[in-house]
């Protein structure tokens, strides 16, 4: 199933894509509380299956896609934690061979825009919009020391990301942050697919277009940290709760990688793709100078 999390009428939604239409789950589950969103959603686990077959089979909640305005699939996660340079495709990795240990660095909520939401990108010293699509992954249930052989049981789902970087400030300081979480620099949706609907998350194309030329093209096959590993990894150092997303690398041909660097201007149309998740698409737009 497809968990889309939406604006409707003004109001804050979640539901399950049916075709070209949602089935609008607000306010239709309860586990002893109000399940409002998809991070309450896997937060209750099995506990609402039941309701949520006989949900399936009403028609009568049914929204238009045409009349929502989507949001990020999960609005509120708890933590976003991005793996870096995960892929065998990078100049340094094929000829220093692979890390012994992942890059990883936290991203801000308010860094991603919403599928078809504007990605924004800066001025003066912020005009350097690099874009990297990836598959992320999704917590289900709550998880601390989790064992590689047993990591994909907590996975809740998989959604796309461009995770967006502004290249001006690589080497501002030794990590990151700063060039990560510069504010709706990347993007995240359109929705959530469950676990059920992915055979193998390790083999799947994932392919960017710029104005419709194919810039990223590789297979997730291709990651140094696999998912059962990434997820062990980080939940050495933290808990991980349901809702929690961990964007896990991108494939070669970011505009960095370009000569000369294919970096996104206000006007360019973004998409990442993704077998099996979907298309996430977005529109840059200039910061506006206050």
């Amino acid at each position: 199933m497809k968990f889309a999390s939406f604006y409707h009428q003004g109001n804050e939604c979640f539901g399950i894509i049916k075709g070209r239409e949602i089935i609008d789950l607000s306010g239709r589950l309860s586990n002893g509380g109000n399940i409002c969103n998809l991070k309450s959603f896997l937060e209750a686990g099995p506990t609402v299956t039941s309701t949520l077959r006989k949900i399936l089979n009403d028609v009568s909640h049914t929204i238009p896609i045409n009349d929502v305005i989507f949001r990020l699939p999960i609005v509120n996660p708890g933590k976003i934690f991005c793996v870096g340079r995960n892929y065998y495709a990078y100049h340094e990795v094929i000829e220093d061979g692979r890390p012994d240990w992942p890059s990883i660095f936290p991203r801000f909520c308010d860094s991603f825009s919403a599928h078809e939401e504007p990605i924004i990108r800066g001025f003066d010293d912020a005009d350097k919009l690099d874009y990297e699509g990836e598959l992320v992954v999704v917590i289900g249930k709550q998880g601390r020391h989790i064992p590689e052989e047993k990591a994909m049981t907590y996975v809740g789902g998989y959604t796309i990301a461009n995770e967006g970087s502004v290249r001006n400030w690589i080497g501002r300081g030794t990590q990151n942050c700063p060039v990560k979480n510069q504010w709706h620099s990347g993007s995240m949706g359109p929705w959530m697919v469950s676990v059920d609907e992915i055979a193998d998350p390790m083999k799947l194309r994932i392919i960017t277009r710029v104005n419709g030329e194919e810039r990223q093209n590789g297979g997730t096959e291709m990651m140094i940290f696999d998912i059962p590993f990434v997820i062990s990894y980080i939940s050495r150092f933290t808990q991980l709760e349901p809702g929690d997303l961990i964007c896990t690398g991108s494939p070669g041909g970011s505009a960095i990688e370009h000569d000369p660097p294919g970096y996104l201007e206000p006007g360019d149309h973004l998409e990442v793709e993704i077998d099996g998740i979907g298309l996430l698409n977005n529109r840059v737009q200039g910061e506006a100078k206050s």
